[in-house]
Order: structure tokens, then C-alpha cells, then sequence
């Protein structure tokens, strides 16, 4: 196995004191070390040792050799040579020969091992468990959707992941959380080679590789912070390594996490097939203990455009299976759809409500909620109102995360009425005459007629609501049931008349 200049002085500061140039290539293009024989010229891809002090740097740049200088000298104060060692002390050639034989063994025992795992159709763990030898480091390899494919050295954060996801947990939501929102990380997906991240105020530093899968950057390699240095010294190393875990990964699927649970594919059925059989469903679900007698309600998180770049739906759907008991979480659409089975939950619906309001929020999340419902036949028509409730929400209060169907339910029904006709076309023709006849003649009748409904054909309310003497009132109701030709005690025309102005206001303010 070929190595570089900066590696090869790295391992020899472990043994001797020496001096080496300021410019090393960090490129593995070294093989086995030699004794310089003079007068003989220096080649690409060698390591030459001599103690001979009349030895002569050549002039011209030579980025693919390594000099070792065990004679004494004082080139280093004279002028930098690239890719220069000069030891400090007294050492011999053959001394320094024996310590970069075991160097290159090392990495050629590692190099070997890792081949022969890989012809034994090994898994990418016990790959980093035999680079503990070259890099004692913690290592973690990731999928860009924050799924652990393994880990080496790994801290008690990396033991708490619930199904192997970062963010199933308090502590990994915050650190993907930071990472959505971090630059460096989201531009880190269009590098090639080792790259270094330089962390955030949750996250640590270091150093990583892409690795491919279908032509996209699909997972990651990270080397965290510990004994080697997080530089290029190590970076070739990293690389060599990354690919050869893009092969083991190639060859081997990596467990998709819906297919891991029944409950996930019976409810990415009942989503995605218009065909699917109710029936069968409904004896699944009994089958893993969701009953028919139970209630149940639905959540849909609509995510956003960070959420879609970083790949986050997994880590959210993990952080809700695991904090709300009874809960299943799929990615569908793009979104995160939750059914919950409140029988078997031990939350009740304001706990949950409330557990969910700050993940929600600082997540940059909007959600909307269906009503509880009974049995298993109502499951996709929760959905459409978690749906709705999201999107009519978000047309009423644009300032709110958390959107609730009963809340928007009237909302929803007034937007339904004018889908095909606009608002005027279908409200009480004469209560058009008379807000028209308001307009220009400012008799105010139409907010009496307003007033007086609300307040149930209260006069006395009525009169108290608006200020006026009750004479006053009277006077205005009888001239309104002569506009009107409508009997204001018929429940068939206050209902009309109700709708008719709750769709004049809807009209009011979408034209603000």
C-alpha cells in the first residue's frame, strides 16, 4: 500500500526528533523506503535515506519522493525543500529503515485485512472495528437521511438512538436540528475527496468522506476528534477506507425502516393504494393489537425545504414513535403522517398536543390534527382532514404551527360552498339589498340583522349589543323584514341568513 510524505514524517515524530519541510504532499504516492546510492538519480514514488553529508538536493520539484536526511544538515535553514526530513539526533539509516518497514507493514496488514473481509461479503462494522489498528478515533458512518449504518468508539448519545436513527432522542433532535440549519453541513453533500467539517455549537468537528450510492451522495464517513489529527495527514486514509465501505454497501440493502415494523406497512398501504382492502387491513391491525374498538386520530407534519435537502423525515419520525407511546410515524408525500391509538396510549390528547407544540415549532414544522375517531374505516378520511386542517389552517393563521379541524371546520365548509360560485351569487339575495341600501344611505340595518342573530331574536340583548334604545331597534327589525320578505323566526332562513354573512366576510377579506 502506497503512502504520503505527511503520513510517513507523522509516524516518525512517534519515534525520532526531527525537522521536515513545510510542504509535504499528503498524496499516497510512496512505496517502500531505500538506501540512496550515489551518484544514482532520485525517482518518482521513493523513500531515500542517506547519512552521506555531501548529499545534493536536486533543484528541480520532486512532489512524488521523500528525502530523509540522518547525516546532519542545515538545508531547512537555508531554503525549504518540499518534501524534506532531516533528523536531529544521531540515528542510522538502517535505525530508520527498520521503524518505516513496520509504518508500511502496518498499513499493508491493514489494507489486506480489509480486502479479505470484503471477500467474506463482511458488514461495513466490522470493517471500522478493523481500523481501529490504523485509526483509533471514533468513526461513525451515517446515511444522509441520519440513519446509523455503524459505529466505532461510540459515546452513550450513539446508544440511546432509537432504531439506529439520529433524533430519535432529546439530546440527537437538537443535533440534527443544528445540523438543518448549519451551511457547512448542508453544502458538505457536494463535496468529493475528504473534506473537514468544522462542527457547530452541539456538533464536533471532523473529518469526512461522501460515499456514493446511484451517482448521489447517499452516506457518510466521519472521524471525530481523539488521537490522530482531524488534517490531511489522514485523509488518503479516509478515502481508501470510504471506498471500500461504498462497496460493501453496493452489494449489501440496507433495511428500510417502515419494512422493519408491520404497523408502518399496513398504514403505506392504506396511504398509497386507492384498492386496498379495508377488511384485511382491519385484520392486520387486530393482529398487532390495533383494535376496532379503540380511537384513534391523525397527525399530519407538513415539512419544509430544509427538512427535504438534509433528509430529516426519518430522524422525525423515529423522535415521535419514540416519545409518543402508541404512535406510528411514515414518511408519505414528502410529510410525516402519525396515527395514534389514544386507547393505548398513556398521553392524553392535551399532553400529546402539548409534547408535540415545542418540537414542532422550533423544527420549523407545521401540523395539522383530525379528529379522534372510532374504529379502523376512517383511517384515510383522518388524513384528508389532517390535510385540510394544514391548509386551511394555514389561510386563516398564517402565524400559527398548529392546526386543529374543528377550529377550521366552519372555515372549511364556508370555502367548499364558494368553490364553484363566489360569494355574492349564492348568500341571501335581498341581504345584498340591504347592506347595499346601508351603503348609501348608512341606515345600518345589516349589522342589526347580524346583531339581532347572534343574540338569538333577542331584542333586549340586541338593543344592549349595538347601544341603541329598544324602540330604535324595533323600528330597524320592522323595516328589515320588509326588505327581506323572510320570517326571522323561521330556523330554515336564520341559518341562510347566518351563512349568507360569514361568506360576505370571507369575500371582505380575501380582497384585502
Amino acid at each position: 500500500m502506497k503512502l504520503s510524505a505527511q503520513l510517513i514524517i507523522y509516524h516518525l515524530r512517534q519515534t525520532f526528533t526531527l525537522a521536515a519541510s513545510s510542504w509535504l504532499s499528503c498524496e499516497p504516492h510512496l512505496e517502500y523506503p531505500v538506501l540512496y546510492q550515489a551518484p544514482q538519480p532520485l525517482a518518482d514514488g521513493k523513500i531515500y535515506l542517506t547519512d552521506d553529508p555531501d548529499f545534493l538536493i536536486p533543484s528541480h520539484h520532486l512532489s512524488k519522493t521523500l528525502v530523509i536526511l540522518t547525516g546532519g544538515s542545515h538545508y531547512l535553514e537555508e531554503e525549504d525543500y518540499p518534501n524534506l526530513c532531516i533528523l536531529q539526533e544521531s540515528v542510522s539509516p538502517a535505525e530508520v529503515l527498520s521503524v518505516l518497514q513496520e509504518i508500511f507493514q502496518k498499513y499493508e496488514e491493514w489494507n489486506q485485512k480489509l480486502f479479505h473481509l470484503i471477500l467474506e461479503q463482511t458488514t461495513v462494522q466490522r470493517l471500522l472495528d478493523a481500523t481501529d489498528m490504523i485509526i483509533p478515533n471514533s468513526i461513525t458512518i451515517i446515511g444522509l437521511d441520519f440513519t446509523l449504518i455503524a459505529s466505532k468508539s461510540s459515546n452513550s448519545t450513539d446508544l440511546q438512538l432509537k432504531d439506529g436513527i439520529f433524533g430519535s432522542t432529546e439530546e440527537t433532535q437538537l443535533l440534527v436540528s443544528s445540523l438543518k440549519h448549519d451551511v457547512n453541513y448542508t453544502e458538505a453533500q457536494f463535496h468529493t475527496g475528504y473534506f473537514y467539517y468544522p462542527g457547530n455549537h452541539i456538533v464536533s468537528p471532523s473529518l469526512c468522506v461522501n460515499i456514493q450510492r446511484s451517482g448521489k451522495t447517499g452516506y457518510r464517513l466521519l472521524i471525530h476528534p481523539g488521537e490522530l489529527p482531524l488534517d490531511d495527514t489522514f485523509g488518503f486514509i479516509a478515502e481508501h477506507l470510504a471506498s471500500l465501505i461504498s462497496h460493501v454497501l453496493s452489494t449489501k440493502s440496507v433495511p428500510e425502516r417502515d419494512a422493519l415494523y408491520p404497523l408502518h406497512q399496513i398504514f403505506h398501504n392504506l396511504l398509497t393504494n386507492s384498492r386496498a382492502d379495508y377488511v384485511e387491513i382491519s385484520h392486520q391491525l387486530t393482529e398487532n393489537g390495533w383494535l376496532s374498538s379503540h380511537s384513534y386520530q391523525c397527525i399530519l407534519i407538513k415539512t419544509g425545504i430544509l427538512d427535504w435537502k438534509n433528509l430529516t423525515l426519518k430522524s422525525i419520525c423515529s423522535y415521535i414513535e419514540n416519545f409518543i407511546p402508541a404512535a406510528c410515524a411514515l414518511e408519505h408525500r414528502g410529510n410525516v403522517v402519525v396515527y395514534i391509538n389514544l386507547d393505548l396510549c398513556e398521553l392524553t390528547l392535551d399532553e400529546i398536543t402539548q409534547k408535540l407544540a415545542g418540537f414542532i415549532r422550533d423544527s420549523l414544522l407545521n401540523a395539522g390534527y383530525s379528529r379522534v375517531m372510532l374504529g379502523h374505516f376512517n383511517f384515510q378520511r383522518q388524513y384528508v382532514q389532517a390535510s385540510i386542517s394544514i391548509q386551511t389552517g394555514t389561510r386563516k393563521n398564517p402565524t400559527s404551527w398548529i392546526h386543529h379541524f374543528n377550529d377550521i371546520a366552519l372555515t372549511y365548509i364556508l370555502e367548499q360552498i364558494t368553490s364553484k360560485l363566489p360569494a355574492y351569487m349564492i348568500c341571501h339575495e335581498r341581504l345584498l339589498q340591504l347592506k347595499y341600501q346601508d351603503d348609501s344611505t348608512g341606515s345600518e340595518l345589516y349589522e342589526t340583522l347580524r346583531a339581532y342573530l347572534q343574540n338569538q331574536q333577542s331584542a333586549t340583548k340586541t338593543a344592549a349589543a349595538l347601544y341603541v334604545h329598544r324602540s330604535t331597534l324595533l323600528y330597524r327589525l320592522e323595516k328589515i323584514e320588509k326588505i327581506l320578505k323572510a320570517d326571522l323566526n323561521d330556523p330554515d332562513d336564520q341559518l341562510y341568513l347566518m351563512l349568507s354573512f360569514y361568506l360576505m366576510d370571507q369575500e371582505e377579506k380575501s380582497k384585502k
